[in-house]
């Protein structure tokens, strides 16, 4: 596989960035922190996605990117002189994002995630971790190499190999699968143990001897319900009879009582008649006494009514005297309030009248001014006098600056001398050099009084103002005193409509006191009416209440005559009752005789019933009890089958991990023998034939032939020993190749194996891997040592720019 180019948009610190990749040996650098290694990743992300990378899919899109842009990244690459292009994008919000296409000769060839990876695994021969191991060495890979503490490289070499996967993973599997049916036999074991303590040939023979007992009894007992059933059915047909003979006696007596209990009721309703017959002589005499007074009641009725009318009137026009009575108060405490406004009115025009005489006197003003003109007049003298401030605080100023000038040309003239020449005029100063002075004292003198009259009149017109500014409230005053005066019509008008009111008032006051006179209402009249009525309406009732008593006598002795007559009827009848009980053929002792022998053989029949269910359920528990025997039988039989099958099970487990463990170490010996071949030869192509033979120990210790013995990689130099740690890293690469059957030319990238050493060893190893170009045509060197630019055929420097983007710039 030889990169052709690497295209970046928004990848990590890249935003837009295009890299054409030659052959040779290309060096990458840059400041620690620029994204160099991030190109790598890239290479990585293109062909197998986010996982490939080793980095966490929120750090894959750059920072500076908007919410709604994506990564894409596109690698153009060649395999066995066919062209190929990966294009990858993703992006990760709410939800991720994350697409990729595959090109071979520009014609699409997949698409979608799983598609690619597939097509990029077919046509690379290896996954993302194969891949990684064969083209890829970091810095601690050398560093890892060159270890001496023992089992370091090993495991180093176990896990570049795959070999760490296929010993550590398949014997933790096997060893979890194995503890796994270990326990599961474990449980069988412990549950056949408990079955089989279950068990017992005694109990189930037993068990079958009660099941015979069981049926036999229920035998039994069926026979003696049968012939209780018979027994009971006779009692029934007997006590049936003679419920029919009792039944017609019951009758008998029934209707003997029932004559007897209404013969009782009739003769006291007969007494009770003729008691209140006795009671109704008293109440006609009383009758005939309260015939009189009840016949007034009527004409007591309507005097009341008349009283009772005249009263709510008085009451009315009462209630009418005292409200007129309350509203003529009430106006007049109205007119007098509004006397004592036009009062305190009174007060004010004076007041007002003396305030307007102050800020005339202050303001000078005459009467051609009126005085609701004030105000306006105040703040026109206020505003003249603040733009008179503005005028003197300027003529101020302009002093200030002239005497500033005419000290400066005074200053000029005199440093120029009489010899000099003038500023103003450009004459040469000469004699007039001595009166210069003089006029220029005179325009001082001149300025300075200007001044000081000025702040004279700037003083007056500041106390002028500040009495003109006091004036402001009092004007204020005088607006609201104006206001208030304004109202005197209202407050006179207000006063004139209440004592019209109030007049009508005291007239409407008089209408009712008339009428209460002419009504001449009397309580105590009215009150002894009441109670005379009240009295005769008691007489009235009592009156009705014996008229209605003695209209019932008539009745009476009617209802007197008909129950003596039904109760000789009725004691006929019970003499005939009497008879007829007397012929009826039945007798108690019988019945009772016969039921209790029915109680007996239903009693029987219950415990025949009771019985038979208790053998039933004797039963049904043998036989539960047996099936459970022979069901648990069959789990016995099942578990001692599912014991030995897990036993086989657990011994191939064993089998199976043993047979791996030889194999694994088997598997290294291969590896160590080829890994050695090929470490041997890439030493002899960079050492010039010096060192041919590199040797691993079980523990891929290195060991060198140097003449005829062997040695330690730490007993070489450093260059050496970096060269030696080149070589077996490229050994592994050719032989990870080779096992996925890659037999063509393919790139490496080192990143950061120049971080330790001085120039010496750095140029040593830029020589031992020239010496590997015709087996790796395209060698990318990563590093952060700038001085090494000239050393590469192709250079790139990766730049941070002030925006923290990062820029690849190819050196020339």
């Amino acid at each position: 596989m030889i990169i052709d180019r690497l295209v970046l948009k928004n990848f990590k610190r890249f935003r837009d960035e295009r890299i054409e990749f030659s052959d040779g040996i290309t060096g990458i650098l840059g400041n620690n922190g620029t994204g160099k290694s991030s190109l790598v990743q890239a290479i990585f992300f293109a062909l197998y996605g986010v996982q490939a990378t080793g980095i966490a899919a929120d750090y894959i899109v750059s920072g500076f990117a908007s919410p709604k842009a994506k990564c894409e990244v596109r690698l153009d690459f060649s395999v066995g002189g066919e062209a190929y292009s990966v294009v990858r994008t993703f992006k990760k919000g709410k939800t991720v994002q994350h697409d990729a296409n595959f090109y071979k000769d520009g014609k699409l060839r997949a698409s979608g995630v799983s598609q690619v990876e597939a097509e990029v695994r077919r046509t690379l021969g290896m996954g993302p971790v194969d891949f990684k191991n064969t083209i890829y060495a970091a810095q601690k890979d050398l560093l890892t190499l060159l270890e001496n503490t023992p089992g370091k490289r090993k495991e180093w070499f176990l896990k570049a190999l795959g070999i760490d996967y296929l010993s550590v993973e398949s014997q933790k599997i096997l060893k979890e699968r194995g503890d796994e049916k270990t326990d599961e036999l474990r449980n069988l074991t412990g549950r056949l143990e408990a079955l089989a303590g279950q068990q017992s040939e005694d109990e189930l023979a037993r068990l079958k001897d009660s099941l015979v007992t069981f049926t036999a009894a229920i035998a039994g007992h069926e026979k003696q319900k049968d012939f209780l059933t018979k027994q009971r059915a006779e009692i029934d047909t007997g006590l049936k009879v003679l419920a029919e003979k009792k039944a017609a006696h019951d009758r008998l007596v029934q209707q003997q009582q029932a004559i007897k209990k209404e013969i009782a009721t009739e003769t006291t309703q007969q007494q009770a008649i003729e008691s209140a017959l006795a009671l109704l002589k008293n109440d006609e005499a009383e009758y005939h006494g309260l015939e009189k007074t009840a016949g007034s009641y009527a004409e007591i009725r309507a005097r009341l009514d008349t009283l009772t009318r005249q009263k709510a009137e008085h009451q009315r026009v009462t209630g009418e005297l005292g409200f007129c009575k309350t509203q003529a108060a009430e106006i007049t405490a109205r007119i007098e309030k509004e006397k004592g406004r036009l009062a305190d009115l009174a007060q004010e025009a004076e007041e007002y009248a003396r305030r307007a005489a102050s800020v005339r006197q202050s303001l000078g003003a005459g009467p051609e001014i009126a005085d609701d003109r004030l105000e306006t007049a105040v703040s026109f003298r206020l505003a003249e006098l603040i733009k008179r401030t503005s005028t003197l605080l300027a003529q101020q100023k302009q002093y200030k600056e002239e005497r500033e000038k005419i000290e400066a040309d005074r200053a000029t003239i005199v440093k120029a001398g009489p010899d000099g020449t003038c500023p103003l005029c450009r004459q040469k100063l000469g004699t007039h050099f001595g009166n210069l002075e003089q006029e220029f004292n005179a325009k001082l003198r001149e300025l300075e009084d200007k001044a000081v009259a000025d702040l004279a009149e700037q003083e007056i017109v500041e106390k002028e103002k500040a009495a003109v500014e006091a004036l402001r409230p009092v004007t204020g005053e005088l607006r609201t005193l104006a206001a208030e005066l304004k109202r005197r019509a209202e407050f006179e008008n207000t006063i004139a409509e209440l004592t019209a009111q109030h007049a009508a008032k005291l007239r409407e006051e008089q209408a009712c006191a008339d009428a209460l006179a002419q009504l001449a209402f009397d309580p105590s009249a009215f009150s002894a009416a009441g109670q005379e009525e009240v009295a005769v309406r008691k007489v009235q009732a009592r009156f009705s209440e014996l008229g209605k008593k003695i209209g019932q006598a008539v009745s009476l002795k009617q209802q007197i005559a008909g129950l003596v007559e039904r109760i000789n009827q009725r004691n006929a009848d019970l003499v005939k009752l009497e008879q007829e009980i007397l012929k009826a053929p039945f007798n108690p002792a019988e019945i009772d005789a016969a039921e209790t022998r029915q109680r007996e053989t239903y009693a029987a029949l219950r415990d025949a019933d009771v019985a038979i269910a208790n053998a039933a359920r004797d039963k049904k528990f043998a036989e539960e009890k047996i099936a459970d025997y022979q069901c648990t039988a069959g789990q016995i039989a099942l578990l001692q089958k599912q014991v030995t099958e897990l036993k086989d099970e657990i011994d191939l487990v064993k089998l199976t991990r043993s047979v791996i463990a030889d194999y694994v170490i088997y598997l290294m010996q291969v590896v160590r023998s080829r890994i050695e071949g090929e470490v041997s030869r890439i030493v002899s192509e960079i050492t010039g034939g010096r060192y041919e033979q590199v040797l691993l120990d079980e523990d891929f210790n290195l060991l060198i032939r140097d003449v005829d013995d062997d040695y330690a990689i730490d007993r070489f130099s450093g260059g050496e020993q970096d060269d030696i740690a080149v070589a077996l890293r490229i050994a592994l690469s050719r032989y990870l190749a080779e096992l996925h059957n890659v037999h063509e030319s393919t790139l490496l990238i080192f990143d950061e194996i120049f971080g330790s050493q001085d120039e010496e060893r750095r140029n040593n190893l830029l020589t031992a891997l020239r010496t590997q170009e015709s087996r790796f045509p395209q060698i990318i060197l990563i590093s952060h040592i700038a001085e090494m630019q000239a050393e590469f055929e192709n250079t790139l420097v990766v730049e941070m720019g002030a925006d923290l983007a990062s820029r690849i710039r190819v050196v020339e």
